[in-house]
């Protein structure tokens, strides 16, 4: 229950945030270290421990103990033998290089995708409060937990493909978003797609509408199963493919695939970005369409493929973009009614928590 306490106090705070007006001093960005430094501490002091029950966690403990017992030789020829990742391999190795103890590995990897994504969200909002904000309501969608807890390959992905994505967003220079991304692809191949469609926002200008129409396209196969018959040809020729579409996985994903759910999930999110977006709010930030159009092009990217099993993990890509692409209208709006908004906002993920279970791991520490 520590952590739901400590939880519930940075709620207070969030809360405060949201009451007091634009000038007020309490939004200054020192008043925002307190619950930032706590929740980023919360994500890794619940995400870390938890979850031992979960296979890929557990095989995730068992390959870190066999590499921290490995050469470097090792790495690198695992890397080139199994075609695994070069960079988790190597983070696993350097990890193992000084403790061989699994439950300090995951609390190093829970800390790190906390750091990153604490310092990404702060680079896009240029703001503490705001960053605060964003980062209590990343922490009640659930996601984040996950891939920072027993997903941790993809979640390593995910943390540096955000920190390109606001790269991006705050126009830095091209060949550092291209480092950055690099790192990300090769902690998780699936990545590599999701690190082009980053790069091509920042070096294309796309039109929205344009996107939004190829979003509806992608929308009407991935209903109509079309999707499996359109990327067939690449299931012989892309091995993960081909794996992940195996019939024989339905024993243990009973979701089933090209689920309804999960295109809710992504269209609920994106017709409150795209309604901001067109009404022309004033008080949006130059960088939120390109945030929107990334958002766009990684969720055609998780359409295209929602006929494979565990497709949700490709569409954690976009669904990672959630809470700062739906926070961001409510928090840069100065209207009357920007208390009401705020304050509905912190309800509707709290509930979101409460509902899908978000706040489990809190209450197991």
């Amino acid at each position: 229950m520590f952590l739901v306490s400590w939880f519930g106090l940075v709620t207070l705070w969030i809360v405060g945030f949201c009451l007091v007006g634009e000038g007020s001093k309490f939004r200054h960005w020192s008043n925002a270290v307190f619950p930032v430094a706590s929740l980023a501490t919360i994500i890794v002091l619940a995400a870390a421990p938890a979850n031992y029950d979960v296979v890929d966690k557990t095989r995730y403990a068992a390959e870190f103990e066999t590499m921290s017992f490995a050469e470097p030789g090792e790495v690198f020829d695992t890397t080139v033998t199994d075609g695994r990742e070069p960079a988790f391999l190597l983070v696993n190795w350097l990890i193992g290089s000084f403790t061989h103890d699994a439950d300090v590995y995951f609390l190093i990897v829970a800390a790190f995708c906390a750091i990153m994504l604490t310092i990404a969200l702060w680079m896009i909002l240029g703001s503490g409060w705001q960053t605060a904000v964003v980062l209590y309501v990343t922490v009640c969608f659930g996601f984040f937990l996950d891939y920072s807890s027993f997903l941790v390959r993809q979640g390593l992905s995910i943390s540096f493909l955000f920190l390109g994505l606001a790269l991006v967003l705050r126009n830095a220079r091209v060949v550092w978003i291209l480092v950055v991304l690099g790192l990300g692809l090769l902690f998780h191949w699936s990545a590599i797609a999701p690190a082009i469609v980053i790069l091509v926002v920042r070096l294309v200008r796309l039109r929205t509408d344009i996107l939004l129409g190829a979003w509806v396209i992608f929308s009407i196969a991935y209903f109509t199963g079309l999707n499996a018959r359109l990327a067939g040809p690449l299931g012989s020729g892309i091995e993960q493919i081909e794996v992940y579409s195996d019939s024989e996985l339905a024993r243990s994903y009973s979701g089933g695939t090209n689920r309804p759910i999960f295109w809710l999930l992504s269209a609920g999110p994106l017709f409150v970005a795209y309604a901001a977006v067109k009404r022309r709010l004033a008080h949006l930030p130059e960088w939120y369409p390109k945030l929107l159009n990334a958002f766009i092009l990684l969720n055609c990217y998780f359409l295209a493929l929602g006929f494979v099993y565990f497709s949700d993990r490709l569409a954690a890509f976009s669904w990672s973009l959630i809470p700062v692409l739906v926070s961001v209208p409510v928090l840069r709006y100065t209207g009357r009614f920007h208390t009401v908004l705020s304050l509905a906002l912190l309800v509707a993920f709290g509930a979101w928590a409460l509902y899908f279970g978000s706040f489990g791991t809190l209450l197991n520490r």
